[in-house]
């Protein structure tokens, strides 16, 4: 089970941290995380009645973990300025293999985010640029090994 009040923080970017003014929220919040897909992989015999070998060993795949969170902004200027940042922490860095630890509740994943997905919607259109925007989003990560640490 992952706490959700907890503060998260990937690669040197806080997740999980919103605070309230009087003129808005500001920040990026989790709403959901689901690492509990692990892919299982075997494999079928094809000739089982010539060599008597019906299936063969179980093999762990990899662990996906979804997240998905919001990102307020005191100004929609605000809001689009931390969904850049946040996009840029979710791509990997030039030279590596884009694993990076993020620790959880259970144990740290050492895991490879394949994107920022952000869900535009018409109401955030219109009014004034100076009102406040809070701003989906979601991000598939792939972990190197299954097994937290």
């Amino acid at each position: 089970m992952c706490d959700l009040n907890n503060s998260f923080s990937f690669r040197n970017f806080a997740l999980n941290t919103v605070s309230k003014t009087t003129s808005g929220l500001s920040g990026c919040q989790i709403e959901s995380i689901d690492h509990s897909e692990v892919e299982i992989r075997q494999f079928t015999e094809p000739l089982a009645l010539k060599n008597g070998i019906d299936v063969g060993g179980v093999w762990l795949g990899g662990r996906h973990v979804r997240i998905t969170g919001t990102i307020y902004g005191t100004s929609r200027s605000a809001a689009f300025a931390s969904l850049a940042s946040l996009e840029a922490v979710m791509l990997p860095e030039e030279g590596t293999f884009g694993y990076y630890d993020f620790p959880f509740t259970e144990g740290t994943l050492s895991v490879r985010p394949n994107g920022l997905r952000a869900v535009w919607d018409r109401r955030m259109y219109g009014g004034e640029s100076a009102d406040p925007l809070a701003i989906p989003w979601s991000v598939t990560m792939y972990a190197k090994d299954p097994d937290f640490a």
